[in-house]
C-alpha cells in the first residue's frame, strides 16, 4: 500500500486542482451552502436529512447557497453550519480515497471539516462540512481540503455502490 503522487490524483479529478502537492492535490469548493438553523438531523436508513416542525427535509430543501461577494470572497457567519461542495472525483478501483482538512483552517478557528473515505469506485462532487467559530471571509479559489489516494492491497470485485454515488451539487 502506498500513497499516489498529487499529478496521478489529479487525473481523478474533473475540474481545477487548487494546488498538486507530493501526496495529493489540494481543492477549493466549487460552491458553498449554508444549512439553515433550527433544524433537527434526522438519520434513519436511506432518510438522511433534517427536520422542520416534523417535516422531513432533504439536504438540498435545507441550505441556502452563499454567494462570493465582489472580491471573491465567501463572508461567513459564527457559529453556522457550512456545506461546501467539490469538483466530480472518481476513485479507481485500486485505491481508496481520503478527504483531509487544510491545517490552516483548524489553525484559524474553523471546526469540523471532517476527514472522509472515498472507497474504491466512488464518483461523485463531495461535500465537506465547516462551522467557523469566529465570522470569516474565505476565499473561493482558497483550497479547504485535501484529496489523497492510498493503493489497495487487493483491489475489490466490485466497486462503492452506497448512497452518495454519483451525487451531485443541487
Amino acid at each position: 500500500m502506498g500513497v499516489w503522487s498529487g499529478r496521478s490524483v489529479a487525473k481523478h479529478v474533473d475540474g481545477a486542482v487548487a494546488r498538486v502537492n507530493p501526496g495529493g492535490v489540494d481543492l477549493a469548493p466549487t460552491r458553498v451552502f449554508r444549512v439553515r438553523p433550527g433544524l433537527t438531523i434526522h438519520l434513519r436508513g436511506r432518510e438522511r436529512g433534517y427536520l422542520e416542525a416534523g417535516r422531513f427535509l432533504g439536504q438540498a430543501e435545507s441550505r441556502e447557497p452563499v454567494t462570493p461577494d465582489p472580491e471573491g470572497f465567501y463572508r461567513l457567519e459564527a457559529m453556522a453550519l457550512y456545506e461546501a461542495r467539490f469538483a466530480r472525483v472518481r476513485v479507481p478501483l485500486s485505491a481508496t480515497g481520503f478527504c483531509f482538512p487544510r491545517s490552516t483552517l483548524n489553525r484559524l478557528g474553523i471546526l469540523k471539516m471532517e476527514t472522509a473515505v472515498f472507497d474504491s469506485g466512488y464518483e461523485g462532487e463531495f461535500v465537506a462540512s465547516f462551522l467557523p467559530i469566529y465570522p470569516a471571509m474565505v476565499h473561493m479559489d482558497e483550497p479547504l481540503v485535501q484529496l489523497v489516494y492510498m493503493e489497495n492491497k487487493e483491489a475489490p470485485r466490485k466497486g462503492y455502490t452506497g448512497f452518495y454515488q454519483g451525487e451531485k451539487a443541487r
